[in-house]
């Protein structure tokens, strides 16, 4: 627990630089003067205000969002994939004063069944609307120098700010509801069904939530998390003492008993929550998006950190991050972009069922497997509306702006797993893995901060299973910019 804090700690730090990205700076004031003949008009736009609502007074805000941090971009185009890994939630966020809130949301979550091979999740196989049900959570937040800018004049009493909060959240379903049937070897009934499912957490958390725009939203965290997960044994007694297969089954030979014993442990995670947000119905001005997003700079290369994946536990150590860098080729509306993804996971298990491939049999012990690895992604780009942007005076010469290229994909990773009673090693030598058409979208925000949204076809099919179905790749960046 103490390695835990001390880590969170650490972490902090991160998280106020991307509070500084978005920083609720004092407010900016940009001129801008046109003189035709005696008339002078001169123009105000407050850039962040505008952006991120800070000055429009909220005091409810109806939420539907998702949780995106720990999506693929490989694997969106797999059927399903975004509904299990998204946490979509539907809430509503009210002002109890100007630096406290209440926040209550819900969510329709898979079950888990149980299942005689140990803790294993098979939530992939069970996503059907009759295989799910509800989560709820509740939410305390603090805002805590929301006063001191109203005070000041910075701000209005509303959501977009930098807050403290404790949540807890619990998944309504019992024991009964993930028993299964019955399952054999060798001729026999097996009579121990093992499993686990999550039930509450309980979180401590750091976030900058901010309005974008009328109806957007979004929120990054950091939160110290107490889970409990409820570990299910259920128990069959053949009263004849006979647990050989037959067929039909005489159920009322059979016994059954459910036992399910609360475990705690703790955990660090960050989120990245995107969606809409209705607040209010005022009409909103019209105001340039190149006022907002810094349009006329001028840029010749930009370094980019995403927001990072990150998922600490005693069991689970799991981090995913990406470092880029762009270069433009002289003056020129093309560039180089280079993205270096990395990603670590790191699982320790104890006391579950394991296979012996050399025997062919099951066994219940230790195991622990780890897995590093890195992309490559090196993407000559064509900002093809930039030069028109430029003479009509749109825009300055930068790396903002819709683009189309080539992507070229490397991959190498190692890892292990180990039990208690074999090891197995894999080395994936670093290697050229595809060259695949490449179209996006990227923007500058404000100072320090970017978005960069596109999409690749595959053109080879050498490792077609690292790029997802039918080779595309989403790849959606949101973090630093320097």
């Amino acid at each position: 627990m103490k390695k835990l804090i001390h880590f969170l700690f650490f972490i902090i730090p991160t998280i106020g630089g991307i509070s500084s990205t978005f920083a609720q700076v004092d407010s900016i004031r940009i001129t801008h003067t046109q003189e035709t003949g005696t008339l002078e008009k001169q123009r105000f736009i407050d850039q962040y205000d505008y952006v991120f609502m800070t000055k429009e007074p909220t005091k409810w805000m109806l939420k539907g969002y998702g949780n995106i941090n720990n999506l693929l971009g490989s694997n969106i185009f797999q059927k399903g994939y975004v509904k299990r890994t998204v946490d979509f939630r539907l809430g509503v966020e009210r002002k109890l004063s100007p630096s406290f809130s209440i926040e209550i949301d819900v969510a329709r979550v898979s079950k888990v069944p149980l299942t005689e091979a140990g803790l294993i999740d098979y939530s992939y196989y069970y996503t059907s609307s009759g295989n799910r049900c509800w989560a709820t959570s509740a939410e305390l937040r603090w805002y805590y120098d929301m006063a001191k800018r109203i005070r000041k004049g910075k701000s209005s009493n509303n959501f977009s700010g930098n807050y403290l909060s404790l949540r807890y959240e619990r998944l309504w379903q019992n024991e009964n509801s993930v028993a299964t049937g019955l399952s054999g070897t060798n001729g026999k009934w097996n009579t121990d069904y093992f499993g686990s499912y999550y039930h509450s957490q309980l979180s401590l958390n750091y976030g900058i939530q901010r309005r974008f725009f009328r109806y957007g939203l979004i929120d990054f965290s950091i939160a110290l998390n107490r889970n409990t997960n409820q570990q299910i044994h259920r128990k069959l007694t053949f009263l004849d003492g006979d647990n050989s297969i037959k067929q039909p089954v005489d159920w009322s030979n059979i016994q059954e008993s459910i036992t399910s014993t609360p475990q705690h442990n703790w955990l660090i995670t960050t989120n990245f929550k995107v969606g809409v947000a209705l607040a209010d119905f005022k009409k909103s001005s019209n105001i340039p998006a190149c006022d907002v997003f810094q349009c006329f700079e001028n840029e010749n290369n930009l370094w980019k950190i995403s927001w990072p994946r990150i998922s600490l536990s005693t069991s689970l150590q799991a981090l995913n991050g990406s470092v880029g860098y762009e270069q433009k080729i002289a003056k020129s509306a093309f560039s180089v972009n280079t993205y270096l993804n990395l990603f670590t996971l790191n699982n320790l298990q104890k006391n579950t069922q394991q296979y012996d491939p050399d025997t062919e049999t099951y066994f219940t012990g230790n195991s622990q497997s780890l897995s590093l690895g890195a992309q490559l992604h090196i993407q000559p780009r064509w900002y093809f509306l930039m030069n028109r942007q430029v003479r009509a005076g749109k825009s300055g010469n930068n790396l903002s702006g819709l683009y189309a290229g080539v992507n070229n994909v490397f991959f190498g990773s190692y890892g292990f797993l180990e039990n208690d009673r074999y090891k197995l090693a894999f080395d994936l030598t670093p290697m050229f893995v595809n060259t695949g058409l490449l179209m996006g979208y990227q923007r500058k925000l404000f100072k320090n901060g970017f978005i960069d949204l596109n999409i690749t076809k595959g053109l080879l099919d050498r490792e077609p299973y690292l790029l997802g179905p039918n080779n595309f790749i989403f790849d959606f960046k949101l973090g630093f910019a320097l």
